[in-house]
């Protein structure tokens, strides 16, 4: 229902129910608030086998490899999607603790990869996501850009997330991407797609207010966050962090979405090339 609510409703709501004393596994039940749909096996190495191809076509990824995802939001699968697909090692890293804890998926993850083909981890007799991980030499982080600390220096081949790195606090950004620069070998490389989108009705809204406003706690504690970098302004952050960058694809609206005059400034005097880009995906070598 709150999906056909105009965007300025939406926010409402969202900041109404976010107040409330309820868990997120029942927003997440009920669809309210979710962090992404990689609960499904299927969904879940679909994904993970698209951006190890776009990966492994730019780059020599090694059998053993080690690899890092972004945000894995309400599933940890990508993590032994990964393990059974040749990689030694996987780590997991993320805002909170928003990963699904039913055992089941995992189960049912594992007999899809090895009915498809891929390695059989053997974790059959596991039983519950816990000892899923450890088996599977899968770490899953959950304190954000803090956690990147927990992981070696030069430790990671491979990094990726999909639409992930808006959800990043503005603060926190250029912070997020020199530890990402420190964790990442020297021939490694990261494919992230980008959503500049806003998360209410797909369009520039989150561009109508302030930035003490969108700061706010009450702002970024309620389901629409994202840090309204722009993408010029993203390409130039990923290279201050010493990495090179590529655009592979792009994503454009015809037309700007929102009006420029309910923009705030600066927003509003961006080229109109820095409006109208949706989406953008990106690989990244360290320099």
């Amino acid at each position: 229902m709150i999906s056909r609510l105009p965007w300025w409703a939406k926010l409402c709501a969202k900041l109404l129910l976010a107040r409330l004393p309820v868990p997120y596994s029942l927003w997440r039940k009920l669809k309210l608030f979710r962090h992404g749909e990689m609960n499904d096996p299927a969904r879940a190495i679909r994904t993970f086998e698209n951006y190890y191809r776009h990966a492994c076509e730019h780059a020599d990824i090694q059998a053993g490899f080690t690899v890092l995802e972004l945000g894995p939001g309400d599933s940890i699968l990508s993590g032994l999607v990964a393990r059974s697909m040749g990689a030694s090692r996987a780590w997991l890293v993320d805002a909170g603790a928003f990963a699904d804890t039913d055992v089941a998926a995992c189960h049912r993850t594992l007999d899809l990869l090895k009915q498809i083909g891929y390695a059989d981890l053997s974790l059959g007799d596991a039983a519950s996501v816990d000892e899923v991980l450890r088996r599977a030499n899968v770490t899953y982080l959950t304190r954000g850009t803090a956690s990147l600390a927990d992981i070696p220096d030069a430790s990671i081949d491979f990094f990726w997330s999909q639409v992930v790195l808006e959800h990043v606090p503005y603060g926190e950004f250029l912070e997020f991407l020199r530890q990402l620069r420190r964790i990442v070998k020297s021939h490694g490389i990261g494919v992230h797609s980008v959503d500049f989108r806003d998360h209410l009705s797909n369009a520039l809204n989150n561009l109508r207010f302030s930035h003490v406003t969108w700061e706010s706690q009450a702002f970024r504690n309620s389901g629409f966050y994202t840090n309204r970098i722009r993408p010029g302004a993203m390409l130039s952050l990923f290279k201050d962090a010493g990495f090179d960058v590529e655009v592979i694809t792009e994503t454009h609206w015809p037309e700007i979405p929102t009006p420029r005059a309910a923009m705030v400034a600066p927003f509003r005097e961006l080229p109109a090339a820095e409006l109208s880009l949706a989406e953008y995906e990106v690989l990244l070598w360290p320099r």
